[in-house]
């Protein structure tokens, strides 16, 4: 059965009523119900944010790619993440990219200090957790992104050059007409540092899933005294409820 205006589609508690999509995302989410309702997945908005420390533990580190754990399971869990169930499938619509630092001890931050994470859309030297590493950090910047899910490769290089924002304050910069030491930088709109993601892709709980950040060269990184920062990866769609085994169905069927 095709969704179209007004269109109902099966769902196991009845059958419910597509609105109208006048929107990509509303499209999105009226293909997931009408996939999933049948077999009892709920699909809601929703997002999963990846993190990972660029200087994991006391030690300065070389920097050649960065990794992110995506299941729920898998390595030490941030307290700042929200990862994806085993049970569980993520229709991604869109990916942000930030740097997300603050006061802490290097490498081991606690959960309250991650808790006031500040996230940044660019390498500010003058944010205390960035300081001499921001010429560093433009390497990250012309890197690319990968996605790989089992045997597939889905993104094969989204240059991260795509996520670079810097609005008309930044943090820390003085003018003629006065300055913003004390204030952050601007943020000019809803989750600045975003990127519309065409096509959808959805991850599978069940699945192997290995996002990384590939840099052009290996580059030395020590992080200032007193902080720490990470690479923050933050995915918004549909949260579909339940779906991996149900998704997992649906592709056998269309083999």
């Amino acid at each position: 059965m095709k969704t179209r205006f007004n269109s109902r589609i099966r769902a196991m508690g009845g059958d419910i009523l597509a609105a109208k999509a006048f929107s990509r995302k509303q499209a999105v989410f009226n293909e997931k119900a009408q996939q999933y309702a049948g077999q009892g997945v709920i699909t809601t908005p929703g997002y999963l944010r990846l993190e990972t420390l660029l200087q994991n533990g006391a030690t300065a580190t070389s920097l050649s790619t960065i990794a992110f754990n995506t299941l729920d399971t898998s390595g030490t869990k941030q307290p700042t993440e929200r990862r994806l169930k085993l049970s569980d499938t993520f229709t991604v619509t869109g990916i942000s990219f930030y740097l997300g630092g603050g006061a802490g001890t290097i490498g081991a931050p606690t959960a309250s200090e991650q808790a006031s994470e500040l996230l940044h859309t660019f390498p500010n030297a003058q944010v205390t957790a960035i300081g001499a590493n921001s010429t560093i950090l433009e390497a990250l910047y012309n890197g690319y992104l990968s996605l790989r899910v089992d045997t597939t490769t889905f993104l094969d290089s989204l240059p991260m050059r795509a996520f670079y924002r810097v609005g008309d304050v930044q943090q820390g910069t003085i003018t003629a007409t006065g300055g913003n030491t004390g204030n952050k930088s601007s943020w000019t709109s809803a989750m600045f540092g975003r990127n519309e993601l065409l096509p959808t892709i959805e991850l599978n709980g069940q699945a192997n899933i290995e996002w990384s950040i590939t840099l052009p060269t290996t580059v030395a990184y020590s992080q200032p005294a007193a902080t720490f920062l990470n690479a923050v990866i933050i995915l918004d769609g549909f949260l579909n409820q339940g779906a991996a085994t149900v998704q997992r169905q649906v592709q056998r069927r269309l083999r």
